[in-house]
């Protein structure tokens, strides 16, 4: 990432680094499209908080209680386990293996004052495997942090717009 790609006044960012942060994200989906799941768990920093909490509708919108239990509340050695489960023939809700299709809309990009970029997008992924389809949608917030020549994930909250899965179960990675 070039030094002057980052303008530190009120945390904008420069149409550089706007460029380099949608790269990684092609990079991203490419990967989570393609099962690499190895590799995508290149992208993630040391000490990576990945959650998707579950729900609560209300009559302002959806509520995610920080202290619920969520449908994945990880770090980096519980996404390689679940990656290794995945991986293996004991992971039966992806035996055959889902197709996937990503689309990721960035909204925001701000410049933190700790050097990290927080970046929140909204997230429609559609999952087919046999003659089941189901699709999700939510919003994803997440803390890049940069390094030489690209960024890590430090943090993602995924904030699901609906609140039951179908049969299929959840075994994607959003």
């Amino acid at each position: 990432m070039s030094e002057d790609a980052v303008r530190e006044d009120a945390g904008v960012v420069s149409d550089d680094l706007r460029r380099e942060i949608e790269a990684f994200y092609r990079t991203e989906i490419l990967l989570l499209q393609g099962h690499r799941y190895r590799q995508w768990l290149e992208l993630m920093d040391e000490s990576i908080k990945y959650r998707v909490p579950v729900t609560t509708s209300t009559v302002n919108g959806l509520v995610a209680a920080d202290d619920a239990l969520g449908y994945y509340d990880e770090d980096l050695e519980l996404l390689k386990a679940r990656v290794a489960k995945l991986e293996s023939k004991q992971s039966w809700v992806e035996q055959p293996t889902s197709r996937l299709r990503y689309f990721i809309q960035l909204l925001d990009l701000v410049h933190q004052p700790d050097g990290t970029i927080a970046a929140s997008s909204n997230l429609l992924l559609y999952q087919h495997r046999w003659n089941l389809d189901q699709s999700f949608t939510g919003e994803r917030n997440d803390v890049l942090m940069p390094i030489p020549g690209g960024f890590r994930l430090r943090s993602r909250l995924v904030v699901l717009d609906r609140q039951a899965f179908t049969e299929q179960g959840l075994s994607v990675f959003f």
